[in-house]
């Protein structure tokens, strides 16, 4: 982390801005990748979502402009470029669209965003929180699981009276 807080402005707006092109891009081909021919795979579950429901309709209210405003959201930034992904938008309207929202998110992670990064690992009660942040996430996936299979479970058994 000392060595990025070291680099210069530039070149440290320039590393957070090549971050969000890979990551939206990479999010992008997930979403390609999905429409041709992997809908079996563990990434179709995320088309059945409702984060990737609200992604849909903030797409088609926005149109390429969701690209944009997906960088200043936390969450579903990556599921709003999944679904241009899977609309297939055209590559010469997502491209420059993640590049501007690129610029913007470069432009938050250099200025407020590693400030507060810093302060936050750098305080003993920031450690503490992260790690009671992290085993709630941890915790809540695993009751996710646990319910998904609870729930699979009774439909397997027949019911007499309903089925005879």
């Amino acid at each position: 982390m000392d060595r990025i807080n070291d680099l210069p402005y530039g070149w440290l707006f320039a590393f957070f801005w090549c971050l969000g092109m890979m990551r939206s891009h990479t999010m992008y081909w997930i979403g390609r990748g999905i429409t041709a021919g992997t809908a079996h795979s563990r990434w179709a579950g995320v088309l059945e979502t409702p984060l990737y429901a609200t992604a849909q309709a903030w797409a088609a209210r926005w149109g390429v402009l969701a690209i944009p405003m997906s960088f200043l959201t936390v969450g579903l930034q990556s599921c709003i470029q999944i679904s241009a992904g899977v609309t297939r938008m055209r590559l010469g309207l997502y491209s420059p669209a993640a590049a501007a929202g690129s610029v913007v998110w470069a432009a938050v992670y250099t200025t407020v965003g590693m400030a507060v990064i810093a302060a936050w690992l750098s305080s003993p009660a920031g450690r503490v929180v992260s790690v009671l942040i992290a085993a709630a996430v941890i915790g809540s996936i695993i009751a996710q699981h646990r319910h998904a299979g609870s729930r699979m479970r009774p439909s397997s058994i027949r019911d007499p009276q309903v089925h005879g």
